[in-house]
């Protein structure tokens, strides 16, 4: 299942993005030719994301055509 691998670079790369605030949601998009499920890619994504200020944030896939795989969006909170 390389949808756990995916998750954990799109985990990775939004805390890294996020400078330790809380991530609200992140979008993806996924090509229908990718071969990246989305049903295993959002399952993985809460998987990796705990403990992490990804924790608890809403995953929105949006299917595109072609092959692509891109984190489109994310939002964060404001910093204090």
């Amino acid at each position: 299942m390389h949808e756990l691998a995916v998750a954990q670079s799109i985990v990775e790369k939004v805390e890294e993005t996020a400078a330790g605030r809380k991530v609200r949601r992140v979008t993806v998009e996924i090509g229908e030719r990718s071969c990246v499920s989305g049903e295993a890619l959002s399952f993985s994504f809460g998987l990796v994301a705990e403990g992490t200020a990804v924790q608890g944030a809403v995953l929105d896939i949006v299917a595109v055509a072609g092959d692509a795989l891109n984190l489109k969006n994310m939002e964060v909170e404001e910093a204090a």
